[in-house]
């Protein structure tokens, strides 16, 4: 008899506490058998452990997204940039264009060109233009440097 009174309680015992695993030890949502268990086996201080790590795991994950989201802006702005002194170079190099355009129609007036030389200046003109219209507002450094070198020409 006193065997079994010392093997039930023990026995209950181990069952309680192997029956609880740190994701069933939610504090909220527990009876009183798998609360004890829990209690007696640890339950909940693993479970706290698991929950603090993914805590943790999360609060690292945000920063990493902040990193990435500043860096990106930065990347944005940066390019941006770039674009902006893309769009300004070919501003200048069609302003420089028009300058080009108004002298060959001086020299055709003047007539201070020979015809070859306008046929030439014409040639090189219109190999701008056709350049110039498959240059968008978004212009590669390629597509600059070839206008300048035909303008360069003239």
């Amino acid at each position: 008899m006193k065997f079994y009174q010392f093997i039930i309680p023990l026995t209950l015992f181990m069952i309680l506490t192997n029956c609880s695993n740190p994701q069933s030890c939610d504090p909220d949502k527990t009876n009183f058998f798998s609360g004890l268990g829990c209690s007696v086996g640890s339950g909940y201080n693993k479970r706290s452990q698991n929950l603090n790590n993914q805590l943790q795991y999360e609060q690292q994950n945000a920063v990493n997204q902040q990193q990435n989201a500043a860096q990106a802006h930065s990347q944005s702005i940066e390019l941006q940039s770039r674009l902006e002194q893309r769009r300004n170079q070919l501003t200048q190099i069609d302003n420089q264009a028009w300058a080009v355009r108004k002298k060959l129609q001086d020299a055709r007036a003047n007539h201070s060109l020979t015809q070859q030389q306008l046929n030439q200046k014409q040639k090189l003109l219109d190999n701008y233009n056709a350049k110039r219209s498959r240059v968008n507002d978004d212009p590669s450094q390629q597509d600059l440097n070839a206008l300048s070198a035909i303008l360069g020409k003239m």
